[in-house]
């Protein structure tokens, strides 16, 4: 039978990336999907402008400020007020809250009108309006395996799922790698503040590696006001390179590199493994929770990847890495071999398997 769920999700590509490749599976399986994100989020669904959303602007309550905290206590009470009007409207059968500060308002609003609430979460510590909602969900989806135990009585709610990825990623085939084996592919990954980052210390590195007598290619990504700069930088010192803001298409760009460095979002992470690319992973110092950290660890526990710290010697670690790792091919297979037995190929059965009492 057809129902009508509503996802909710922050605006960052870790929260809403996961949201639209489930909407579109359930939208597949004939089911009425639509969304509620902010501004942010607003940018990533104009290309899948099929699905109704709606746009809510929230607060999160974690300002230090007793002023800011005031403030952001009316907001997020306007927000939960406007979500009971989308409810009403809507009459949803299911609530999906995927995370993000934006995804409570409707979720907590679910408690008015009795719906299910299922939470999914993709990093591995959970994230605070998760841990907020969870008393009263009805199921908790995990990508990973959490670093922090929850109460046993919220714990019996969770299911292993693994990442929730888009399908044509999970469906990959890794015999179709097209990595050059005369010039050594790097790519380069970042969110805004990881862009600003690299933008910095990685062309250097390059210049350097170059000037050592290696063949080498890089493909980064930056921010709008650095990529004629990056351009200049590698054309000048005739380093072949592919700079870009945004691009769609991750199977052709990691299947195509030997190596990625990268921030340690979730889904940038298990897309990476999921593509057997090999990846550098540099954490973003000040994340929430330390979950890019986390990230990073996870990865780095079982063999997929090398874990380097933004500080004061982060150039010169990550220079005398990636010169190792050309040196030594060996080290780029081991990675891939230990990416191969770290993929969730079955996430959405075992979504399916998971919710079969609700959906």
């Amino acid at each position: 039978m057809s129902k009508k769920i509503i996802f909710s999700t922050g605006g960052t590509g870790g929260h809403i990336f996961p949201a639209l490749n489930l909407m579109n599976h359930f939208s597949e399986k004939g089911h009425e999907v639509l969304i509620v994100t902010d501004k942010k989020g607003k940018a990533f669904i104009k290309d899948s402008s099929e699905f109704k959303s709606y746009i809510l602007n929230t607060e999160t309550f974690t300002n230090t400020s007793i002023v800011k905290k005031f403030l952001s206590l009316f907001i997020i009470l306007f927000a939960i007020i406007k979500s009971i009007i989308i409810l009403r409207k809507e009459r949803p059968d299911i609530i999906f809250g995927f995370g993000g500060y934006v995804s409570f308002p409707i979720s907590f609003a679910s408690r008015f009108f009795k719906l299910p609430l299922i939470l999914y979460e993709n990093n591995i510590i959970i994230g605070r309006a998760n841990k907020y909602l969870s008393s009263f969900s009805k199921k908790i989806l995990l990508a990973k395996s959490l670093k922090k135990e929850l109460p046993e009585k919220i714990n019996k709610k969770t299911n292993l799922v693994g990442s929730i990825l888009n399908k044509k990623i999970i469906s990959f085939d890794n015999s179709k790698n097209q990595k050059n084996k005369i010039i050594f592919s790097i790519l380069v990954l970042g969110g805004s503040q990881g862009a600003e980052f690299f933008g910095k210390i990685i062309p250097p590195i390059i210049k350097k590696i170059k000037e050592l007598g290696y063949k080498i290619e890089i493909k980064q990504q930056c921010l709008a006001n650095q990529k004629a700069t990056l351009l200049d930088f590698y054309n000048k010192n005739d380093i072949k390179n592919y700079i870009f803001e945004f691009d769609n298409d991750i199977i052709k760009l990691a299947s195509s590199s030997n190596l990625a460095i990268t921030r340690c979002g979730a889904s940038t992470t298990a897309e990476l493994v999921h593509t057997l690319t090999p990846f550098i992973g540099i954490p973003l110092p000040n994340s929430i929770d330390n979950h890019q950290y986390l990230n990073a660890e996870y990865y780095e526990n079982k063999g997929c990847c090398w874990v380097v710290g933004q500080d004061s010697s982060s150039t010169e670690n990550l220079f005398n890495l990636i010169l190792e790792i050309i040196k030594d091919e060996n080290k780029l297979k081991n990675i891939e071999n230990n990416m191969k037995n770290n993929s969730s190929k079955n996430v959405y059965g075992n979504i399916d398997n998971a919710l079969e009492d609700f959906i």
